[in-house]
């Protein structure tokens, strides 16, 4: 892939191109380019790439579960729980024959009837009610029972947990000589465990549950599990574009230029000529740049009618002007025809006040081309505007005329540039690529898919027009564009680039970057292509 400011290395990694002053031709835009080249789906580092693609995402689904969780939780009524701990040891009868209890029959018999009846008869509450909330447990393979009693009031936790052990002791004490009512031996036979309550239960300071740390803690991690899954899912299902590689490979064809995204402090049209209202910036540098790319490209076929187009609703006007007082600032007479009669906003980017009757009135035989040609505030840049918007624009650019009219432009101008309408919205852009040399596809970095990419590429091979490259647009984080006229104060050639560079990537930070100058050999080609 061809890229403005970069190229690739024999390791297939990217080196900076040098400028005249040897420090890059610009160190903000060439670090931008190799930032953005670096995006593609499967080169190194794209793991943390989309962690800062998708990190805003990340955090607010992570923020909400862990506040849907707090939420929860405060809503949860808080349990206190109070434990006693009894310890069941064989009876003295057998004591020394290596007989050991069965814990479990043992922790079994504690919540059976008969132990919550006596407990309740020492309380007052029923038996259904000190099963709710009672929980036996032996503690490892020790002989000690752990008895636990849970219940919103802390005082009730600590009463009935105690008095559930004493019904469990009592009801393991041997009594001698005692009998049943039907006149068999008691269950606490001399043969029968002995329980030893050696742990009374204790007021409980604080509730066990809800256990804010933990339930936080856990909400945390399942949030940031449940963010980074989903982010996944949207990152999968996502068709825009992935950088500069994935457009070359979606279009098959070379990525020209890489234009910083930008925003302006007024709303005109004719601030976004960033040629000529901010000369000396990243974004003037870019088109520079894509000016220089589209020479070369365009010096194998001594190509000088170029058609910029795009596949949906990205922003060519604004490139194909900006491309255009490009070449004419650089001494080529250059014609912008505004053939998108229906969208087209190129005429408004360059600054014409009034259209007159421009390519219909042109068509129409209404005009002659000297009349409907209308100067610019470019040196060397002339306009021919769109003008009234016809009943069947489709049918007025398939006119012959068309073709003759390209033709005498085309002799009077070194470089003549199409705005098209977009491919997949309208045939239109298929006819004027009929007639034009070479097609540039414009694709915006946040709005285009890979799809739509596809689509707009395969139009232009079907109809055998030569698709020039591509060039990628509102990339990277916004730049506000200051005014800066062109014949303001140079900085010295021998600067160091954090001298005549103020521009960072933040979106309020101004743009102040020396331009670079096309190089002589393009120079050269073009005066020759002319």
């Amino acid at each position: 892939m061809t890229l403005d400011n970069s190229a690739h290395n024999g390791d297939g990694g990217l080196h900076l191109a040098a400028s005249r002053n040897g420090n890059g031709q610009n160190p903000k835009l060439a670090r931008l380019t190799a930032r953005e080249a670096g995006r593609g789906p499967g080169t190194p580092g794209s793991w943390p790439r989309f962690l800062a693609a998708h990190i805003r995402w990340i955090l607010a689904v992570t923020l909400a579960v862990v506040a849907a969780a707090a939420i929860f939780a405060h809503t949860r009524t808080p349990l206190y729980r109070s434990e006693a701990d009894v310890v069941v040891q064989p009876a003295p009868a057998v004591a020394g024959s290596g007989s050991e209890p069965d814990m479990g029959t043992e922790a079994g018999i504690a919540t059976s009837g008969i132990v919550l009846d006596m407990a309740a008869q020492a309380t007052g509450v029923s038996a259904a009610a000190l099963g709710s909330g009672l929980s036996v447990k032996e503690r490892g393979t020790s002989f000690v029972l752990e008895i636990m009693y849970s219940s919103p009031d802390r005082y009730a936790a600590q009463w009935q947990a105690q008095a559930i052990a004493q019904a469990y002791t009592s009801f393991r004490t041997p009594h001698s000589g005692s009998k049943s009512t039907s006149g068999s031996k008691s269950a606490t036979s001399s043969t029968a465990p002995v329980a030893t309550l050696i742990t009374p239960a204790s007021l409980p300071a604080s509730p066990y549950t809800p256990n804010y740390p933990l339930d936080i803690g856990v909400a945390l991690l399942a949030g940031l599990a449940l963010a980074v899954a989903t982010a996944w899912g949207r990152d999968h299902l996502d068709d825009r574009l992935r950088g500069p590689f994935d457009l070359e490979r979606q279009a098959d064809a070379d990525v020209l230029a890489l234009i910083p995204a930008f925003r302006l402090r007024g709303r005109e049209p004719g601030d976004r000529l960033a040629m000529t209202f901010s000369s000396r910036s990243t974004v003037a540098d870019a088109y520079r740049g894509l000016r220089t790319r589209v020479l070369l490209a365009a010096a194998a076929g001594n190509t000088r009618t170029f058609l910029v187009t795009s596949p949906a609703w990205e922003d060519r006007g604004t490139v194909v002007a900006n491309l255009a007082a490009a070449f004419a600032q650089a001494g080529h007479s250059t014609v912008l025809v505004c053939a998108d009669v229906r969208w087209g906003c190129a005429d408004l980017v360059v600054g014409t006040l009034d259209d007159g009757p421009g390519l219909t009135g042109l068509l129409e035989r209404r005009t002659d081309l000297a009349s409907a040609l209308q100067a610019t505030r470019v040196p060397g840049l002339q306009l021919l505007p769109p003008g009234a918007v016809p009943l069947d624009p489709s049918a007025l650019l398939q006119r012959p005329a068309l073709r003759g009219v390209l033709n005498e432009i085309r002799s009077q101008a070194d470089v003549t540039l199409i705005e098209a309408p977009p491919l997949l919205a309208s045939p239109d852009a298929r006819s004027l690529a009929d007639i034009a040399e070479m097609a540039l596809l414009i694709a915006d970095a946040r709005a285009s898919t890979r799809a739509q990419v596809r689509a707009a590429a395969r139009d232009l091979q079907q109809d055998r027009i030569r698709l020039g490259g591509c060039v990628l647009v509102n990339v990277g984080r916004r730049r506000r564009l200051t005014a800066e006229p062109l014949d303001s104060t140079p900085t010295s050639p021998c600067s160091s680039p954090n001298d005549d560079d103020t521009q960072v990537d933040d979106d309020d930070t101004q743009v102040q970057i020396v331009g670079s100058q096309e190089p002589d050999i393009v120079r050269s080609i073009s005066s020759s292509t002319g």
